[in-house]
């Protein structure tokens, strides 16, 4: 579009439009894991037609109630009795040590003589590692983790033991393969529209550092735990249009969320009742039409709004409705709003704008 003749002010122009409801932070998070067993534990968002495949939501916006493999009931953990998918809560995390994301890239910068800023750059190494601290170690699922020990059998039975349960013991195998799970990485945050929370769900994480366990009168034996992301073969999403391999999906949901939404809108209905002479005008941008006949035809509508300076062409606007009004304008941005006086029609007290929503 062309540069128009005229600008706007910082807070017209939206440029201190800031909303906190944007801002992730906050205390209720929850890290959930489970075997990884390929295909049949396959956390893809998506199928190739773009419809949902799998997601930590439920059809009503809500998260779902059939994630875990064990529940507290009446004070005592007991192995969920309903069909669920087998993922495992790791509790606790001390502060200051919850779940964090690590970004790693590496680039190979190709230098020449005649200047000191790279001639060319390729991306040779990308990684996203996530380091958590889970204090409550007595869990089975945590002792089962940082031995490095399955949490399901091969056709998806848990291996994972009841807390409390008698005989318990664990070892860590001499030689062993690492073990392949599931992580989703779950927050929910307090907004004025209600709850949002958010997923992080990787399919194929590997266990490749366990950090100190200090045993002591003022600490927990928690050692950190660094997850390192990997490829599974069959971890696949839509973005952009494209179906394609992926390393992790994120999910936003909840009914704060979706308040964000609201009822766009579309467009204006300019509404002049009935008149029998005079003009009205219509603004947009902060710019205004020159006056417009009180039976004027929607083209000649559209011909004012066209003429504002504002960098908007004929293919921007779209007006219709009889002659006289009422009008339906279909503005080139929904971010700037369109208003307009009838100041000057013969009966001004029954011209309005008011916006049209979806």
């Amino acid at each position: 579009m062309a540069i128009p003749a005229t600008g706007t002010t910082w807070k017209a122009g939206g440029f201190n439009d800031i909303d906190n409801t944007f801002l992730e932070r906050g205390g209720k998070i929850a890290v959930l894991i489970r075997q990884a067993r390929g295909a049949e534990s396959n956390l893809s968002p998506h199928n190739a037609n773009g419809t949902p495949f799998w997601s930590p939501f439920a059809q009503d916006g809500k998260l779902r109630d059939d994630l875990f493999a064990f529940k507290k009931i009446n004070g005592f953990w007991v192995e969920n009795p309903d069909p669920n998918e087998g993922f495992h809560l790791l509790g606790a995390f001390k502060e200051g040590d919850g779940p964090t994301v690590k970004s790693d890239f590496d680039d190979d910068d190709y230098m020449v003589e005649q200047t000191n800023f790279p001639f060319d750059s390729d991306r040779t190494k990308e990684d996203e590692p996530f380091t958590l601290t889970p204090v409550e170690t007595l869990k089975p699922v945590l002792r089962r983790v940082r031995n490095g020990l399955p949490l399901a059998a091969a056709n998806g039975d848990n291996l994972v033991e009841y807390p409390g349960q008698a005989g318990t013991v664990y070892v860590r195998p001499l030689d062993y393969t690492p073990i392949n799970y599931q992580v989703l990485l779950i927050r929910e945050f307090n907004k004025p529209g209600g709850k949002i929370q958010t997923v992080k769900a990787f399919d194929l994480v590997k266990v490749n550092k366990v950090g100190d366990a200090k045993m002591g009168k003022k600490d927990a034996e928690a050692a950190e735990l660094t997850m390192k992301p990997l490829p599974s073969g069959h971890f696949m999403g839509v973005q952009d249009g494209e179906y394609q391999p992926i390393i992790k999906a994120e999910w936003i949901g909840g009914e704060g969320y979706a308040a964000l939404l609201g009822s766009p809108v579309s467009g204006y209905t300019a509404t002049l009742g009935v008149q029998s002479s005079g003009t009205f005008t219509l603004t947009y941008g902060g710019l205004t039409t020159s006056g417009i006949a009180y039976n004027a035809t929607a083209s000649a509508v559209k011909t004012a709004l066209v003429a504002l300076d504002d960098g908007y062409t004929s293919a921007d606007w779209d007006v219709t409705g009889s002659a006289g009004g009422p009008y339906t304008v279909t503005v080139p941005s929904i971010s700037k709003p369109l208003s307009g006086s009838g100041a000057s029609l013969g009966t001004p007290g029954t011209f309005s704008v008011a916006p049209v929503t979806e």
